[in-house]
């Protein structure tokens, strides 16, 4: 008596660690066909039955094989698993049974009693994979050849929930890593439906039309150091980009040839003021002589005018700085032996602290700019640190660029000082106009191609 109470509490006991494990391998699995083997394969260390099949289903859909005992690779196509899943169709209600369920050869119609009969122990249980967020998403069939002790049919409750609770959590991350539900969800004719409706979504997202152009920086309202005379430059005193002061020479024109006029001039007048003294001593002695005086005056008159005109030009040889700067202009040395005329500019005085871009937008890209606008430069030589302008003027109609393009010149002012902004420096400028739906900020160039081309 006491050694069959021993061997008792021993099965006893190994069957409690036996539930133990399995629950422990549920725990441990990391995917839902891991626990699918663990559910059909390891619980048979627990409760012996001689086959089991794990169905499940998405999106309330109808039952499907999922994995089978002793099999690596179930064919859910086959006549037994096809019947059986057939089965459970017919007998599972929509919701599913939130409780185990025994299952016979009585539950089927007559003609169809044979099959069970042929595949099939006479003992079936149903246990479903019990979850708390509704009806389960799955279930096991066991066929066993004995019927269960009524102390195991207790615990089935148990392990229905502990299948359930596995097979929730494993559920949930495999939507989050790889949601395969989602894309069997997904057939072709819903994804385009769903493509449709976010491309036209997308397509009427409101964003500001914009341009890019060619920019540079230039100075405000710099002084235009111009040449006085016509000449030749015969040399400049300044380097590109340096800072001079008022009245530090800029440049000088070649002066031999009114070096050459003054001194003519010079000795025309002397000329002129000899015959004036002759005329002057014969007056006194003849009438016609007196008559003549007036005109030789007038003539040294004449002559010392263009001395003094001489001389002024030969002071104006040499261009000096009005005001502080920086003197800009391209290489001296082509400027070396150029010739110029009256008022060409030469170079000009700039102040190095006011600073503006200057920007030519070609007469195809051109969009509507009011004052004030938000103008980004990105220098070619800091492309990823843009500097912020206001637009302040923007010619009315299209002219040629220094670089012989057609386009409109605008101007924008430097929101604040920037290290990185200096005169001369080249980029792009991009102008944010009107806001657009998205649609048309992407055709608008193909559909101004189309119209030129079409005429409408």
């Amino acid at each position: 008596m006491d050694v069959d109470r021993t061997n008792r509490k021993s099965s006893d006991k190994e069957w409690i660690v036996a539930l133990i494990d399995l629950e422990t391998a549920l725990r441990h699995a990391v995917t839902l066909d891991a626990a699918a083997r663990i559910i059909v394969n390891d619980t048979r260390n627990v409760f012996p039955f001689r086959q089991a099949i794990l169905f499940d289903r998405s999106f309330g859909k109808r039952w499907r094989v999922r994995n089978a005992s002793d099999v690596v690779d179930p064919d859910p196509k086959g006549p037994f698993l096809s019947w059986l899943t057939l089965f459970l169709n017919q007998w599972m209600p929509q919701g599913g049974h939130q409780k185990p369920q025994r299952i016979d050869a009585s539950l089927l119609p007559e003609h169809q009693r044979h099959s069970w009969e042929q595949w099939l122990p006479p003992f079936g249980y149903w246990i479903p994979l019990v979850t708390v967020s509704g009806p389960p998403p799955g279930g096991v069939l066991w066929f066993c050849d004995t019927m269960l002790a009524e102390h195991e049919w207790q615990w089935l409750e148990h392990l229905a929930s502990s299948f359930g609770q596995t097979w929730e959590r494993l559920v949930l991350l495999e939507q989050c890593i790889h949601p395969k539900q989602w894309l069997a969800w997904m057939t072709p004719g819903r994804a385009t439906f769903f493509v449709v409706i976010l491309v036209t979504a997308i397509a009427f997202i409101p964003v500001h039309l914009s341009v890019l152009a060619p920019a540079r920086i230039v100075p405000i309202d710099p002084v235009a150091m111009n040449s006085p005379l016509d000449g030749v430059v015969a040399q400049v005193f300044v380097q590109p980009n340096q800072e001079v002061k008022k009245g530090d020479p800029l440049f000088r024109l070649e002066d031999t040839e009114l070096k050459n006029r003054h001194a003519v001039a010079l000795k025309a007048l002397e000329v002129e003021s000899a015959q004036l003294e002759q005329v002057r001593r014969k007056g006194f002695h003849e009438d016609r002589s007196r008559a003549e005086v007036a005109l030789a005056q007038a003539m040294v008159a004449m002559k010392r005018a263009e001395a003094q005109f001489a001389a002024e030009q030969l002071t104006l040889v040499e261009v000096r700085a009005l005001r502080n700067g920086v003197a800009v202009f391209n290489d001296p040395n082509q400027w070396l032996g150029q010739p110029v005329r009256v008022g060409e500019t030469v170079m000009s005085l700039a102040d190095p602290g006011r600073m503006e871009v200057e920007a030519w937008i070609p007469v195809a890209d051109a969009i509507t700019l009011e004052h004030g606008t938000p103008v980004e430069m990105f220098l070619n030589i800091h492309p990823y640190q843009p500097l912020a302008a206001r637009l302040w003027m923007a010619d009315f109609e299209a002219r040629h660029s220094p670089e012989g393009l057609l386009g409109f010149r605008v101007r924008a002012r430097f929101e604040e000082e920037s290290p990185l902004a200096r005169l001369g420096l080249r980029g792009s400028a991009r102008f944010q106009g009107t806001r657009v739906r998205l649609w048309y900020y992407l055709l608008r160039r193909p559909l101004a191609f189309l119209r030129q081309q079409t005429g409408w």
